[in-house]
């Protein structure tokens, strides 16, 4: 994929899956613009690959006008966004198997979905508004979303929510010449995921690179509204097909 002369933007940028792919798209030729809530975290991204790197705080509808007006203005243009910070319940450095009812207050609800659900939604609308000459949009979903998950039933909902809005998001940007997809992860290497899980099942759990590859898959493809699944490191990112209901009830 040859990326050159087009402006990317990552949120997350600053570790994990966003820095991967952040490395990715300037590998492929593009110009990235790193942004992360953890500013210094960016700035270290962004000189990897002399990027730029800017603070934001992807629960803000006035920050992203602000990042997205400092992209345009300094760079000229946006092409491609990677939404992608995320958050969990869980805190960082409980253990996996730590009960997570004492964890599902309405606060801590109110935060996940705050970064996971308003975050896309936000940056979806600001980014979206910004790709005058069209675009691609890629939004970091999880299987999370598609599969019951007790250990964190906020982070499943919230997961589920993104999907949801790429694939009805889908056709209604596709008119603008805006295609938004998103990617699903399956286990993936990253601080997000408790270190005591990491440390007992290593094999279970891909590089970030492997996503990062699957976002650039996506934007590749150019089907907007399509949910790509990036199960496991060495499997090529694969279109969920929903199945159909129909208005009859089973077996109709």
């Amino acid at each position: 994929m040859d990326l050159s002369g087009k402006v990317a933007l990552v949120t997350g940028g600053g570790n994990g899956i966003g820095a991967a792919t952040v490395r990715a798209l300037a590998g492929a030729g593009a110009r990235v613009v790193v942004a992360d809530i953890d500013a210094a975290g960016a700035a270290g991204v962004a000189a990897e690959v002399d990027g730029r790197a800017i603070a934001l705080d992807v629960t803000s509808e006035d920050a992203w006008a602000a990042a997205v007006a400092d992209v345009l203005a300094t760079e000229g243009r946006l092409d491609v966004a990677h939404l992608n910070a995320g958050i969990m319940t869980r805190p960082r450095g409980a253990r996996f198997d730590d009960d997570v009812m004492p964890w599902l207050t309405l606060d801590a609800y109110r935060r996940l979905m705050g970064v996971n659900v308003e975050g896309v939604i936000l940056g979806t609308l600001a980014c979206a508004r910004a790709m005058a000459d069209g675009g691609d949009i890629v939004v970091t979903a999880s299987i999370a979303g598609m599969v019951a998950m007790g250990t964190d039933p906020y982070y499943a909902l919230s997961k589920a929510a993104a999907a949801s809005w790429v694939r009805s998001m889908g056709p209604v940007l596709a008119e603008a010449g805006v295609r938004i997809s998103a990617v699903c992860p399956g286990g993936i290497d990253t601080a997000i995921v408790p270190a005591d899980l990491r440390a007992t099942r290593p094999d279970a759990f891909s590089p970030p690179s492997y996503i990062a590859g699957a976002v650039l898959h996506a934007i590749e493809a150019a089907r907007p509204g399509t949910v790509w699944v990036a199960y496991t490191q060495g499997q090529a990112p694969w279109a969920y097909e929903w199945p159909a209901i129909h208005d009859g009830g089973p077996g109709v």
